[in-house]
């Protein structure tokens, strides 16, 4: 069908070509018009090449694909808004003249499908394709809420996604875009879940979890970023930002990070993630230290925060301890440094 609708689409671009070129004097058919004729003729041109396609589907056949697309977004639990469904027609390299007109085509078929117009008002101008009510596949499971800022996503897939996103990756196509690619690399932790909740998760990542950001129209995780950062990009700009002063501080800042990225900081990003977040500036030495790692035998720090090499042995990650285990002093830094984030502290036990 779709080889068929583009030779359509060919063949009437030669005729026209072919029109033009017969004219005597070697003037264009349309010259001298005022454009009018050119246009009718280019809009029937599009309605001939519509009606091609579908000529060759055949009427169960367009059904049938208008049934299949909008099926496929179902099963995505991805709410069928008409941008979604053009993606997805897109996808599956359906003829242009059907792209063009969709949103019609699903209309002409009252008996399956119930398309909304967006209400006065609405912030968004584009159509909404359903099934009717008594068409509607049993296994539906309900929307995802892509922009829901709940997360009910357990922990430990979080922390096989942080280490996932612990290299050189880059995604193009926003966060459905994403989505769609790690779906397609069948990564285990994320099988149980639909492409919505991936596209929910990557949602996340982005605005509360802060494991990803955009850079240059793409999206990298946040450590790669910040390891290619010149000097003068990031959120602090050219700002060496303020110079954390002494251990409180230091507490403070680390627990807002830790609120950031719970499954922990790598240490040897940690001072220019810092910068970049939270526009402050750590300094070992101001703490008689000539290496990061040597703070942390500090106290608090030491009793404070964990130091975890990964299986390669080769990254240190700085991670929370437990809040019980807290001095009453350090107890009242995460508190407070929790409300600053806007986050309920763990519960001490």
């Amino acid at each position: 069908a779709n080889t068929r609708g583009s030779r359509g689409g060919q063949g009437g671009d030669d005729g026209k070509t072919r029109s033009r070129q017969a004219q005597p004097g070697g003037r264009p058919a349309n010259e001298g018009t005022g454009g009018g004729g050119s246009r009718r003729s280019a809009e029937l041109s599009a309605d001939q090449q519509l009606a091609a396609v579908l000529e060759s589907m055949g009427s169960e056949g367009v059904r049938k694909m208008l049934v299949s697309i909008l099926e496929s977004l179902y099963e995505d639990r991805i709410k069928p808004m008409a941008n979604y469904v053009k993606g997805r027609l897109k996808e599956r390299s359906i003829a242009e003249p059907i792209m063009k007109s969709f949103v019609d085509l699903y209309t002409q078929h009252p008996d399956l499908f119930d398309v909304q117009q967006p209400a006065p008002g609405s912030q968004t101008d584009e159509a909404t394709i359903f099934f009717v009510k008594e068409k509607e596949p049993e296994w539906f499971k309900g929307w995802v809420d892509i922009d829901a800022p709940d997360d009910p996503y357990d922990e430990k897939i979080w922390e096989e996604l942080a280490k996932f996103l612990d290299g050189e990756h880059t995604f193009a196509g926003g966060r459905y875009g994403m989505a769609r690619e790690l779906v397609q690399r069948k990564l285990p932790f994320l099988e149980p879940l639909s492409l919505g909740e991936v596209c929910h998760m990557v949602q996340l990542a982005i605005q509360h979890r802060r494991l990803i950001v955009y850079h240059r129209k793409m999206l990298k995780p946040i450590q790669t970023v910040l390891c290619q950062l010149s000097p003068g990009e990031g959120a602090a700009g050219d700002a060496e930002g303020e110079d954390i002063k002494d251990m409180d501080d230091l507490c403070t800042v680390l627990f807002r990070m830790l609120v950031r990225h719970p499954q922990g900081i790598r240490l040897c990003r940690m001072k220019q993630m810092i910068k970049h977040e939270l526009a402050r500036k750590l300094s070992e030495m101001a703490f008689q230290c000539t290496k990061l790692i040597e703070l942390f035998n500090q106290e608090p720090l030491s009793t404070t925060f964990v130091l975890d090499t990964e299986t390669d042995g080769k990254s240190i990650y700085v991670r929370l301890g437990s809040p019980d285990k807290f001095s009453d002093h350090v107890k009242e830094l995460y508190v407070a440094a929790n409300a600053t984030e806007g986050k309920q502290p763990a519960p001490s036990t």
